[in-house]
């Protein structure tokens, strides 16, 4: 259930509003905000015109599909592609060339066959997946794991960072804490909508 005002939200009941909302909605749905999404990913050349190599994620039906279509892409633009491979409680980046170079891991997520990782510093941008973001300040908030908390966190991190999440996903106001991470560019399928950085925020 929603909370009556956005004061009373709570990480836990906001989780399970968002969760709700996505079982909710037909898959035929999710997919084609999947599309639009992706298309619009791909209409933002700024972000792509110098190859580099950039973090996907994906393989939750609650999540936009960055690997049949846009993985690819991405190749033929000169760009390498990586996915996280969990190590303990860390997320670790190994290079992937296509669907076939993965297999479904942790909550049935892609994770990478190889177990090679690259350097975290090596990585260009980080499209970063989210429960829900807050409109107004970009503060993330994920599943409960904290493994993008922190993996986003680590000083190595040099990466652009890319919020990729469904407009559903958009909520005027979450409960934040001091290691939440917040994003400047969150990408839905409605578009990009940039957060104006607050001061004291990620600094």
């Amino acid at each position: 259930m929603k909370p009556a005002t956005p004061t009373e939200w709570t990480k836990k009941n906001l989780r399970s509003f968002i969760r709700s909302r996505l079982r909710e909605t037909p898959e035929t749905v999710l997919y084609s905000w999947s599309i639009q999404l992706v298309t619009h990913l791909q209409s933002r050349e700024d972000l792509w015109q110098k190859p580099g190599i950039v973090a996907l994620f994906g393989g939750l039906r609650s999540e936009p599909d960055l690997i049949s279509v846009f993985l690819p892409w991405l190749q033929e633009l000169g760009w390498k592609t990586a996915l996280f491979t969990i190590s303990g409680t860390q997320l670790r980046p190994v290079i992937v060339q296509n669907e076939e170079d993965l297999k479904r891991g942790y909550l049935g997520v892609w994770e990478p066959l190889g177990d090679q990782a690259i350097p975290l510093g090596q990585l260009d941008m980080i499209l970063v997946p989210g429960l829900a973001f807050d409109e107004a300040t970009g503060a993330r908030m994920g599943r409960g794991g904290g493994f993008y908390d922190r993996l986003l966190s680590h000083p190595e991190i040099k990466a652009k960072l890319i919020g990729v999440a469904f407009h559903l996903q958009m909520l005027p106001d979450i409960p934040t804490e001091e290691h939440d991470i917040h994003l400047y560019e969150i990408i839905t399928e409605k578009g990009t909508q940039r957060i104006v950085p607050i001061a004291g925020i990620n600094d």
